[in-house]
C-alpha cells in the first residue's frame, strides 16, 4: 500500500511541475527586465503641480467661508474630518456644517496668507500651513481673527479633502516671520514672558 501511495503523489508532483512549465528559478534576461521594472520606486509626483492644486482647493474653501455656504464648505471636509479649534475642542464636518447653518458662526474677510505646503512624495497628501486673518462672528460677538491653521489634506475619489486640522490663536502682536525669532519685530519682546 505504501508503495502505491508513494507512486501517486511522485506522479501528482511530475504532473503539476510539467503543467507550471519553466521552473521559477530560471532567471532569463527578460524576467530580470520585467522584475527590475516591477520593483521600481513608484514615479515621484510633480510637486508642484500638487501643491497649485492645493492651494486652489484652500482659494475656493476660503471663499465659501466667506459667503458662509455651509453646502460649500461641507463639500472640503472628509466625512471623517476633525478640527481642533482655538479653544481645544474637538470639532466634525457635521458641527461645523451645522455651526454655519444655523447661524452660530460666520465669517467676513477671512484671509488665507503665508501658505506652506509639504507634499507627500506619491502627490496624494499634503500638510498645509497658514496664517488666517479676518472678522469672524460666534454666538453674535464679533472679533478680528488672528491665528496659524495647520491642515492634513489628502486626495481621494472626489478631490481634495481636509481630513485634519489645528487652529492656534496668535496672542500679544504679529508672529514672526519664517525664519525669525519670536518677538524679533514686536514691541512684545520687551515684556518678560509672564507679561505677554
Amino acid at each position: 500500500m505504501s508503495k502505491r501511495l508513494f507512486a501517486f503523489v511522485l506522479t501528482a508532483a511530475l504532473a503539476l511541475a510539467t503543467a507550471c512549465g519553466e521552473p521559477a528559478t530560471t532567471n532569463t534576461t527578460a524576467n530580470k527586465a520585467a522584475n527590475t521594472a516591477g520593483n521600481a520606486a513608484p514615479k515621484a509626483a510633480d510637486t508642484a503641480a500638487v501643491e497649485a492644486g492645493v492651494k486652489k482647493m484652500i482659494a475656493d474653501f476660503e471663499a465659501a467661508l466667506n459667503k458662509n455656504d455651509a453646502d460649500a464648505v461641507g463639500k472640503f471636509y472628509r466625512d471623517d474630518y476633525e478640527l481642533i479649534d482655538q479653544n481645544g475642542q474637538i470639532q466634525t464636518k457635521a458641527s461645523r456644517v451645522e455651526q454655519i447653518k444655523s447661524g452660530k458662526i460666520k465669517w467676513d474677510g477671512l484671509k488665507f496668507s503665508d501658505l506652506k505646503a509639504m507634499i507627500h512624495p506619491s502627490g496624494d497628501g499634503a500638510v498645509m500651513t497658514a496664517r488666517a486673518n479676518g472678522k469672524v462672528t460666534i454666538d453674535g460677538r464679533s472679533e478680528e481673527r488672528n491665528s496659524y491653521v495647520t491642515w492634513v489634506i489628502v486626495k481621494d475619489k472626489d478631490g481634495w479633502k481636509f481630513v485634519k486640522a489645528q487652529i492656534t490663536d496668535i496672542k500679544g502682536g504679529t508672529p514672526p516671520a519664517s525664519g525669525e525669532k519670536p518677538g524679533a519685530n514686536s514691541a512684545e519682546s520687551d515684556k518678560a514672558p509672564a507679561d505677554r
